[in-house]
C-alpha cells in the first residue's frame, strides 16, 4: 500500500538521479538570472549574495549610488524571499505536508520569475530605468525562496545558488581520497551532486554569456523554465518513491 503522497517520507530521494537532475536545472536557473543581471541590470546578481554585497561596497566607496541602490534592491529581495519562504514552510509544513509546501514554493518561485521575464518583455532591450528595480526584485524574491526551498529537499546540504562550499566539498573529498586512500572514496552521491550543481551552474551562466547580446527576448524565460522542470523532476520522484512504498 502506498504512503501519503503529502507526507515527510524521504522529502529527499532514495533516487538520487532524479534528485540531483532537479538540483542541477535550480542551479542553471540561477547561473542565468546572476549573468542576466550583472550585464544587463547594472553590475548586479540577483542569486549570488556574497558577490552582490562586495557590488554593494564598490558602489558606496566609489559614490555611484546609482548602483548601489540596484545591489540594495536585490539584497531586499533575496532577503524577502528566504524569510517568506521559511515562513511559509514553518507555518504551513504541519498542515499540507513537506511535499506540498515545497511545491507550493516553487511554484511561488515560478511566478516570480514569470514576473522578471514579462517585466523585461514589457520593457525591451535595453531596460528602462523604471522598470529595473521591479525585474530586479522579481529575480531576487525567486532566487530567496529557492535557497531555502532546496535545502529542504537535498540531506546533503546541496546548495543551488552559493557555490563556495560546493566547491570545498569537491576539493576536500577529491583532495582525502587521494592523500588518505586508506579511508575509502568520498561519498559518491554527495560528491556527484555538489559537481552536478555547480556544472549546471556555470553552464547556465556560459549560456547566459552566448546568447545575451542577440537573443535576450528568449533568454528571460529560460530561468522560469529550468525551475519548472526542476520541479516536474521532483514530482516525478515522489512519485516514483510512493508507489515503491
Amino acid at each position: 500500500m502506498g504512503i501519503d503522497p503529502n507526507s515527510d517520507f524521504h522529502i529527499g530521494s532514495s533516487r538520487p538521479g532524479l534528485l540531483n537532475l532537479a538540483l542541477a536545472w535550480l542551479s542553471l536557473a540561477a547561473g542565468c538570472t546572476d549573468v542576466l543581471s550583472f550585464l544587463k541590470l547594472g553590475d548586479v546578481f540577483t542569486s549570488a549574495m556574497t558577490g552582490n554585497t562586495a557590488l554593494l561596497g564598490i558602489a558606496i566607496g566609489q559614490g555611484r549610488m546609482l548602483a548601489a541602490s540596484h545591489s540594495l534592491t536585490a539584497l531586499f529581495g533575496f532577503t524577502l524571499g528566504a524569510a517568506l519562504a521559511t515562513a511559509m514552510y514553518d507555518l504551513v509544513h504541519a498542515k499540507l505536508g513537506a511535499r506540498c509546501c515545497l511545491t507550493l514554493l516553487f511554484l511561488i518561485e515560478i511566478a516570480c520569475l514569470l514576473g522578471f521575464a514579462a517585466t523585461w518583455s514589457a520593457s525591451g532591450d535595453p531596460v528602462a530605468e523604471d522598470a529595473r528595480y521591479g525585474i530586479i526584485l522579481f529575480s531576487a524574491i525567486g532566487m530567496g525562496i529557492q535557497g531555502v526551498a532546496a535545502r529542504k529537499i537535498s540531506s546533503a546540504g546541496i546548495s543551488t545558488i552559493v557555490f563556495t562550499s560546493a566547491l570545498i566539498s569537491i576539493v576536500t573529498s577529491v583532495t582525502n581520497a587521494v592523500v588518505r586512500p586508506a579511508s575509502g572514496p568520498p561519498p559518491r552521491a554527495n560528491l556527484k551532486g555538489h559537481v552536478g550543481t555547480f556544472t549546471a551552474y556555470v553552464s547556465g551562466a556560459i549560456l547566459s554569456g552566448v546568447l545575451v547580446g542577440s537573443y535576450v527576448a528568449w533568454l528571460v524565460w529560460i530561468p522560469m523554465a529550468a525551475v519548472l522542470l526542476a520541479l516536474v523532476c521532483l514530482k516525478a520522484n515522489w512519485k516514483m518513491e510512493w508507489r515503491a512504498a
